[in-house]
């Protein structure tokens, strides 16, 4: 579900109004934790990106130029930080194993016939209970910009224009990226369900 910032949050922001930030972390502490636990997969690591990406906004709240909205803005602050503690974890070789690549990502989702025709969305199906812990799973596998795009689109409730911007893809490459990780998240639906026929 998307954060509703309100229109004049901004402008306070921006007039270093002391309670302006306190009003951003309330609204979107959530929202960018979630995205770097998405990527991460490590509560105390996305607990330490939100609170960098956080930092990083005060701090630099002077220079926003407002071609995005703020939460936009944020996103992308936060996506960085997630992507430089990756490749920290890369550096220090202490990177999850298991993790798909694009290429084998790919070779699933092109052998799954595509989700619209299963009723239900993803976001729907990913928020029921009795099948979160599958899901979650399936989800750590992907790629960490794959896992974002999900996060941002699906979830989140961005569009793909301001899912593009954070990201520094094109929209083209996020629905790409989208279609792939439905199609993965409906494999194991269907292997959930014993198969396509049973939906009960």
């Amino acid at each position: 579900m998307a954060v509703e910032i309100p229109e004049n949050l901004t402008s306070r922001l921006l007039n270093g109004e002391r309670d302006a930030f306190d009003d951003l972390v309330r609204l979107c502490h959530t929202p960018v934790y979630r995205l770097a636990l998405r990527m991460l997969h490590d509560p105390d690591d996305a607990q330490e990106v939100a609170q960098e990406s956080f930092l990083a906004a005060f701090v630099g709240i002077g220079g926003f130029q407002q071609r995005s909205n703020i939460r936009t803005w944020l996103f992308s602050i936060t996506y960085r930080k997630a992507v430089d503690r990756l490749k920290k974890r890369k550096e220090e070789g202490r990177i999850l194993s298991g993790v798909l690549d694009d290429d084998e990502l790919w070779k699933i989702a092109h052998s799954v016939q595509d989700f619209t025709d299963w009723g239900a969305n993803p976001e729907q199906i990913y928020s029921r209970n009795e099948i979160s812990d599958r899901l979650a799973k399936a989800m750590g596998k992907l790629p960490a910009e794959s896992s974002a795009v999900f996060e941002l689109r699906d979830i989140q409730g961005l569009n793909s224009k301001e899912t593009s911007e954070i990201l520094g893809i094109n929209e083209g490459a996020v629905r790409v990226r989208l279609h792939r990780v439905r199609q993965i998240l409906m494999v194991e639906m269907q292997n959930l369900f014993g198969g396509r026929g049973d939906r009960s």
